[in-house]
């Protein structure tokens, strides 16, 4: 008999091979859709928002859980690992809607604050500085900040209060869908877990985010890595390749080894990211000329280039500019302006050194660890794909 799952070809009369988690994740939000459209007229634009999130991801969560599940000869059937493969996208897409829902109440602070303090004062400066500054979205480089349906807040209420129900929701889901993949019992367990300690991870690491993008003065680059160690690293990279071996069965000891080279993996990403984002990549910075897409020239991102820029010489050069962007768009000339402090600080320079580290330990790890071949070969080559500049 053909195994099939409840999100994706039951009751088709199709095959279950011809489904791939990105249809089981379609399948899981179109269901939960229609059940909010009959609870409740309305509802059901919540879940269509989480479902335009997750479109607008790159999909890296399901691939890393398949790169890790397909080497290792105990998976289950295909329904399964779709299921899987979904459920940490759909976590990816919950913690994109978390962030997104600090960022929205950060930017109604700033404005209340600008509101209440004479316009062009030095104190409306700073208020719209420290309060506007929460990072929207930790690891946006996959995910979609800001992309809301036209009219779909207007129509509901308080964006950043639907946003955050959105994520709640999509969190949820992330559960249920391991809890009715069918996955054997033992590997539920340790999956839930793996789970559970990415949103423990995740959770340290948006209040990290916070207080490093609220900061009024420099603070130790470390923090800053910290905060993309938690927030981003492990709850997007090292937790989807540790379920992956989990559910094919791997041992333990490439579990532990393959949770070192998630992290590194992550590490190395989003660095990477400022990186392009500081030489004018267009995957890094969106829309050429858009100083407001690139994650290192905004005010309300933790990123590690911009924290050593201020720890230096031209640490008020780096602020005027973070606090000009709170207030409006920044131009062309203000872009320029802002590369070339990553460049004469040193920062770039810097974090590009961090890659090679992050990359140096994966691969390192890698070599130690006698992993199956054709897993090493594709995150080696991932890698060299990810973090070129």
């Amino acid at each position: 008999m053909t195994p099939t799952s409840s999100y994706t070809s039951s009751g088709t009369g199709r095959r279950s091979q011809e489904f791939t988690p990105t249809s089981a994740l379609r399948g899981f939000l179109s269901h939960s859709g229609r059940r909010a459209a009959d609870l409740s007229p309305g509802y059901e634009r919540v879940w269509e928002h989480i479902a335009q999130i997750t479109d607008a991801g790159r999909g890296l969560q399901q691939e890393l859980v398949m790169t890790s599940v397909e080497a290792y000869p105990a998976r289950p059937t295909r329904p399964v690992l779709n299921a899987v493969a979904a459920s940490f996208e759909l976590l990816h897409t919950a913690i994109v809607l978390r962030a997104d829902a600090d960022g929205l109440r950060g930017m109604a602070r700033a404005a209340h604050a600008a509101d209440r303090v004479p316009s062009g004062s030095p104190q409306q400066h700073d208020d719209a500085a420290v309060q506007g500054a929460i990072a929207p979205a930790p690891g946006a480089v996959e995910g979609a900040s800001g992309s809301n349906p036209v009219g779909w807040a207007d129509r509901d209420g308080s964006r950043a209060d639907l946003t955050s129900a959105a994520g709640d929701l999509a969190l949820t889901g992330a559960y249920r869908l391991i809890a009715t993949s069918r996955v054997p019992e033992t590997r539920m367990l340790r999956l839930l877990e793996i789970l559970d300690e990415s949103v423990f991870h995740a959770a340290a690491g948006e209040r990290l985010v916070a207080q490093v993008a609220r900061r009024t003065q420099p603070v130790p680059h470390d923090k800053a890595l910290d905060a993309i160690r938690l927030a981003i690293a492990v709850p997007c990279y090292e937790a989807p390749l540790r379920a992956g071996a989990v559910l094919g069965g791997a041992p333990t000891a490439h579990v532990t080894a393959l949770a070192t080279i998630g992290r590194s993996l992550g590490v190395a990403h989003q660095l990477t990211g400022e990186l392009r984002a500081a030489a004018g990549s267009p995957d890094a910075a969106g829309e050429a000329g858009s100083a407001g897409a690139s994650p290192v020239l905004t005010p309300d991102r933790c990123t590690v280039a911009g924290v050593l820029v201020e720890a230096g010489d031209y640490a008020a050069e780096w602020q005027a500019l973070r606090e000009r962007a709170v207030r409006q768009p920044l131009g062309d000339d203000d872009v320029a302006h802002a590369r070339d402090l990553l460049d004469r600080s040193g920062a770039a320079r810097s974090v590009a050194r961090m890659v090679d580290t992050a990359v140096r330990r994966a691969k390192d790890t890698m070599a130690a660890t006698d992993l199956p071949p054709a897993l090493a070969q594709s995150l080696i080559a991932w890698l060299e794909r990810e973090t070129a500049v």
